[in-house]
């Protein structure tokens, strides 16, 4: 007992000082976590990426600067989504909800200051951009608040069946598309090509929304959001999922096959076939946030990959593009 004293005495404040440090950084690193769901970094990552591709393919040029502004743009319609689906989220178990509940009025007031920040300085570098930043502004608001007239009354789009999906596209067309076109041109892409991408984008970008919506159901379900998976149930609605991807391939095929797009383009295909691959046996078990995380950093990661790709294949030498007609 005596031998034991000291040592427990001794003891004890050591393990109480890495309990409370442990205690600290397990927390912050719990609150990052959850700022990084508030901000849907992911999606806002995803959409950075895919304007640097886009842009790239387009103009030949690596667009950082506007692609950061792609970034603001994604991360100010999401945060207003998160700030206005609370309930839903609620139910959902998204990371970060009960934080984004607690100060809505600082988000908000966060949102409007970067809004009118960043329009500001964007209009002095590319005064062209402004009318189309008011565009997907205005959507995201249309997509977030009962503003849109219907027969039944004023909706959002998030509550009307189809455009919930389709509203996300275009503002990925635009984002990715349009600002890149708007700031630099399209040198290197015909505008049959340029369209034969945002229709194989479209249709690839609208699975990620249909799984997203696969892993809201229960929410979804409870708030009466008509989404394919509530309106249609969760096999019809995987269905749909495989005719998208199926089509998105299909797409970039007969784009190829034409000669409207190269054979570099056709490599693009491997994002749905590698979608498809990652995602069935998630669903089956259930898809998860941590699921549609990986998801979503899985098509940056191809995005990356392709500009990395074509680089080194230049960088070597190698015939830049190659057409079958």
């Amino acid at each position: 007992m005596l031998c034991q004293g000291p040592e427990i005495a001794g003891d004890l404040p050591g393990k109480s000082l890495r309990t409370r440090y442990n205690q600290v950084v397990t927390s912050k690193q719990s609150a990052l976590t959850e700022w990084l769901w508030i901000a849907r970094y992911h999606i806002v990552i995803v959409a950075m990426t895919a304007a640097l591709v886009f842009g790239w393919l387009m103009s030949g040029r690596y667009l950082w600067g506007l692609s950061v502004v792609v970034g603001l743009d994604w991360f100010l319609i999401n945060l207003l989504n998160r700030i206005t689906d609370v309930a839903e989220d609620t139910h959902n178990q998204v990371p970060g909800t009960a934080r984004v509940a607690a100060q809505k009025r600082g988000l908000l007031g966060l949102s409007l200051g970067l809004l009118v920040g960043s329009f500001v300085t964007t209009h002095i570098i590319w005064p062209q951009l402004t009318v189309w930043r008011v565009v997907v502004q205005l959507i995201g608001l249309a997509y977030n608040y009962k503003v849109v007239p219907t027969p039944s009354g004023l909706s959002r789009l998030k509550e009307m069946y189809f455009f919930k999906n389709f509203g996300s596209s275009v503002l990925f067309v635009l984002t990715c598309f349009v600002y890149p076109l708007e700031t630099a041109g399209h040198a290197r892409l015909s505008w049959p090509a340029i369209a034969t991408l945002a229709v194989f984008f479209v249709l690839f970008e609208t699975t990620y929304e249909i799984l997203y919506d696969f892993r809201d159901l229960a929410g979804d379900k409870l708030l009466a959001v008509p989404t394919y998976p509530v309106v249609h149930g969760p096999r019809r609605a995987e269905q749909i999922l495989i005719g998208l991807l199926g089509a998105a391939v299909l797409t970039l095929g007969l784009g190829v096959a034409t000669g409207t797009l190269g054979v570099r383009e056709l490599l693009m295909g491997a994002a749905p076939l590698g979608q498809l691959v990652f995602y069935r046996p998630r669903l089956r078990r259930g898809l998860t946030s941590a699921d549609c995380l990986w998801l979503t950093h899985l098509g940056s990661a191809q995005l990356v990959l392709f500009l990395v790709g074509t680089a080194i294949w230049q960088a070597a030498g190698l015939p830049e593009n190659i057409y079958l007609r």
